[in-house]
Order: C-alpha cells, then structure tokens, then sequence
C-alpha cells in the first residue's frame, strides 16, 4: 500500500474491498443502535436484531451539502461479543457500572470528487471509508454514562487515530422501555487523519487550482439528542440528531465551507 500526503494509492484488491465499504452505514449509527441493542443486555443473552435504517451525513465540503442512505441494519448482543450496526467489539472487562472493549468498525467520512458539485474539488483525490480498530471505556453512572475510546485506521497506521470522551444522560427512568437525552463529544483527532480526509497535496492543487493545504492536529466538539423507544416486545425504534462543531484546521482547508457538520439517523428494529 502506498501513501500520498496521508492519503491512500490502492491496489486493485483494495479497491475491491473499499467498493464493498460504501453501502456500509456510519459510526453515528453505532451510538443509536447501541442504545437498540444494548438495552435488552440486562434481560437476555444472545440477542439478534435486524431493522432498517435512514441516515444523513454532511462532512461541510464545499459543493455537497450532504449524503443520504436507507440501508439495512443488524445487531447482535450477548455477554462478550456485540455487533451494533457498524461496531464489532468483545468485552475484555464486563460489570453494571463498567465495560472495557476492543472493538472495531468503519469510520463515518468520506470525501468522493464524482459526487461533489464543486468544479475545483472534483479535481481532487478521493477519500473513502476507514477501517477502524481500538479499546473503548464506558463507566455507567447515576449521573449518566461516561465514554473514553481511541481508535487507529489499520487499513493504513500512517493515517493518524482519534480519540473521544462522550457524555450521554438520559432522562428516563425505565431505561429499558425508552431513553432520550443529550449527548456530549469531545475528540482529538491527530494531524495524519484530519489531513487525510482535509488535505490538498501538491499535485492537487496543480490540477484543482486549490492552494496546498497540510492540516494540523484538531479538536473537534460534537452535541447530540439521542433517543430510543420499544414499540413492543418485538419493535423498537431509535434515532439521533448531531452536530459537530469543527477545529479552525478543517475550518481552514480549502475543501471546507461553515463551522459545523449534521447528521441524522433513525433506525426501525425487529427482535428476531
């Protein structure tokens, strides 16, 4: 595999695979249909779900206000092994109030110059879905649950990692039944990932017109209103609005436009 300022050069089979990628849903839907499938952990193990899913991604390039996708979902949850829409992970540590995890999954942004509007973008380099791997840390308190995870792209290490504290509290006091409330996100997202995805080479900036552009390092804040309500004893429906306040080194790259990104996602479920 070779790499051109952060960004991937790949080889046929490569390409093969990062094809198969793009019907793949985001990390956002990781966080709704945890909310799905983990609220029956503590009634059973083993737990098979399947459901349909609507989401829209803004990633604030110039040119495309945003990507909508209807995809089916699955998810699956037993005492050690989960999947959550997107999300594989095992449990290394197991308990009410604590949860240590290797987990893995596609990193939810893309960049694809076909797509875009942007005359002076379509020149550039396309960037595609990631493949993500890394510990999560998740402590459940009175107060809310707490979320500590970093995670490195291991289709490619030189591309950089990012690591997230979340905040979630829910209002609900049958959290089985239903849960709805806020979200918090702070990330750190290293220099080789945010210029992945934001950089403009030189070569780029030949054909585009663009300046050249080498991204620093970024602090990123997200805010969210997640939800989840059981219809049933076999369907359940959940969903999320996010926004994403953005570091000045995305800001500032020449891809960019505005000073946030939105996503939406709202997941119908069937207990099988």
């Amino acid at each position: 595999m070779t790499k051109r300022n952060g960004k991937l050069n790949l080889t046929q089979k490569q390409k093969a695979f990062r094809k198969a990628l793009k019907a793949a849903p985001f990390i956002g839907l990781t966080l709704v249909s945890g909310l799905a499938v983990a609220a029956e952990k503590e009634s059973s193990k083993g737990v098979w779900q399947a459901g349909l899913a609507l989401a829209t991604v803004d990633a604030a390039y110039k040119g495309r206000n945003r990507d909508n996708y209807v995809f089916p979902v699955l998810g699956y949850e037993s005492e050690r092994l989960y999947f959550r829409g997107i999300e594989l992970g095992y449990r290394l540590l197991s308990s009410r109030s604590q949860e240590l995890a290797i987990v893995s999954g596609i990193g939810g942004k893309r960049f694809d110059p076909k797509k875009n509007n942007n005359a002076e973008l379509q020149q550039l380099d396309k960037r595609d879905f990631r493949l993500e791997t890394g510990l999560k840390f998740t402590q459940r308190t009175p107060y809310g649950r707490f979320t500590a995870e970093s995670r490195v792209n291991v289709r490619d290490f030189d591309t950089g990692y990012q690591s997230t504290l979340g905040y979630f509290y829910s209002f609900s006091p049958s959290p089985r039944q239903w849960q709805l409330g806020p979200r918090l996100d702070v990330s750190y997202v290293s220099g080789s990932y945010t210029d992945y995805f934001y950089g403009i080479s030189q070569a780029e900036a030949g054909r585009s017109g663009l300046s050249a552009y080498d991204s620093n390092s970024s602090w990123n804040v997200a805010i969210s209103l997640e939800g989840f309500v059981r219809l049933n004893e076999r369907w359940s429906l959940a969903g999320t609005i996010k926004r994403s306040f953005l570091d000045d080194a995305i800001r500032n790259s020449p891809m960019t436009e505005g000073s946030h990104a939105n996503s939406a996602f709202i997941i119908i479920n069937y207990r099988l």
